[in-house]
């Protein structure tokens, strides 16, 4: 399965998907941001990389979907891409883009989540993998990690702790789409072609 994986910040999940290829390739990496962490990643590794200037929305749109299609990418994964789709590129690629969310979806769509979590003093905190529809963080879940609050006292811990149970959950659903043992279609997701009714928990 041939993904290309879209960034805006320093890449973790992407060097991730990187190192733990496993029934999927990463093909192409594009960013908005020319400075982002996540292309010298791509470079380092010898990944096509483009950036897309993004102050005209609908010309970079275009382009982006100019770039994925050119790819022949079977799935697109926003990893830490912090521009919104519009609908013309959720129409392009029906059903085919993903992103990570760290929180526990529905639960603080968004930014700054950990600052929600501990000012909220929830007992727990994650990370969600759901495809993406038209509304912010919202699409169907496909799978979940999480874990107990313990010490952690500001964001930046919480944050420490998460990414390291993000890059799993990430890696691991991204190998059960490559293995077509996680699928979807319009109305429901299936595990192993049995129909789930709640998201995969990866611990």
């Amino acid at each position: 399965m041939r993904i290309v994986v879209l960034i805006s910040g320093r890449g973790s999940n992407l060097e991730a998907l990187i190192k733990q290829q496993h029934n999927y390739t990463v093909t192409h990496v594009i960013s908005n941001n020319f400075k982002a962490n996540g292309i010298t990643i791509a470079n380092k590794n010898g990944i096509t990389n483009t950036c897309i200037n993004w102050s005209d929305r609908n010309t970079a749109e275009n382009t982006l979907i100019d770039v994925i299609q050119a790819s022949q990418a079977d799935l697109i994964v926003l990893a830490g891409f912090m521009c919104i789709l519009s609908e013309h590129v959720l129409q392009s690629f029906h059903n085919k883009i993903i992103n990570i969310h760290p929180s526990l979806l529905p639960k603080y769509p968004g930014l700054n989540t950990h600052q929600k979590v501990l000012g909220n003093k929830d007992k727990v905190h994650g990370a969600t993998v759901h495809l993406v529809d038209n509304q912010l963080d919202h699409g169907r879940v496909l799978a979940q990690t999480q874990f107990s609050i313990g010490s952690e006292k500001n964001a930046k811990m919480l944050a420490d702790q998460l990414i390291i149970k993000e890059h799993k959950l990430l890696t691991t659903v991204m190998s059960l789409i490559g293995s077509a043992d996680l699928t979807w279609d319009n109305e429901h997701i299936y595990m192993y072609d049995e129909k789930i009714s709640k998201p995969l928990a990866v611990n």
